[in-house]
């Protein structure tokens, strides 16, 4: 058996793996969505169906930026297989790029609620699906429907990201990890990409498989890339 969790990250929402549902599903691999509520959609926290720990199963967790440590933590844990998509254990960097960045997220923060909203959620999408325009206007047309509690999970998650400085917890070290980095991610910093693998060697008893993306940015939306990591999981090189 082979099922897959996949939890969207920040301001995005179960919609953004709808391609990604449809290439895994066509390979009888069975999909189950997280949906964090940010928007006018039902919050949804679903849980393995195969509890088993025999070698067949495979319980693969797909998680993008901060859906890693947003996830349910014994849904990660009983995870055999975690794919951690332009994700990090440190978000903001050190050195000269710290203040910068805490200065852009305390921005974000404040604006959330106010007549910026809008303007600065549409301009986070943009900078995350650069160089790709293909999911954007779906998705800025769901920002326009924030919910009250949405709001309030933005600005916390928000908060949960600043202060991230440690790998998920729930990650055993047993678990195989495959890291998925796009060289033209403009969200997060190289030296989050390098410090989330040196993290990862340190407590995984197998180093952390990864793949290189050249023509992807923070979300991933290119068919033959979605393909690329399902070939690695069919593969167990996960």
């Amino acid at each position: 058996m082979k099922e897959i969790i996949a939890i969207h990250g920040w301001a995005g929402d179960s919609y953004q793996w709808s391609n990604w549902e449809k290439i895994f599903k066509s390979y009888d691999w069975e999909w189950q969505t997280y949906e964090r509520g940010y928007k006018e959609i039902s919050p949804h926290a679903p849980k393995w169906n195969h509890n088993s720990n025999q070698l067949e199963v495979k319980r693969v967790a797909i998680c993008h930026s901060l859906g890693s440590h947003i996830i349910d933590t014994k849904v990660l844990y009983l995870a055999t297989h975690v794919v951690l998509i332009n994700s990090f254990s440190r978000f903001v960097p050190t050195g000269k790029e710290n203040r910068p960045t805490k200065l852009a997220l305390n921005s974000m923060i404040n604006a959330i609620n106010t007549p910026n909203e809008a303007s600065m959620l549409k301009k986070f999408h943009i900078k995350a699906y650069k160089p790709n325009r293909t999911e954007v206007k779906s998705s800025e047309s769901r920002l326009l429907n924030l919910s009250d509690s949405g709001r309030l999970k933005l600005k916390n998650d928000l908060k949960l990201l600043m202060n991230s400085d440690s790998l998920p917890n729930g990650l055993r070290s047993s678990t195989k990890v495959l890291i998925v980095n796009s060289e033209k991610d403009q969200i997060l910093a190289n030296q989050t990409k390098e410090k989330l693998v040196e993290d990862l060697k340190k407590h995984l008893k197998a180093a952390p498989k990864i793949i290189n993306l050249q023509d992807e940015g923070h979300f991933i939306t290119k068919i033959k890339n979605i393909a690329k990591v399902k070939q690695s999981l069919e593969l167990d090189h996960a």
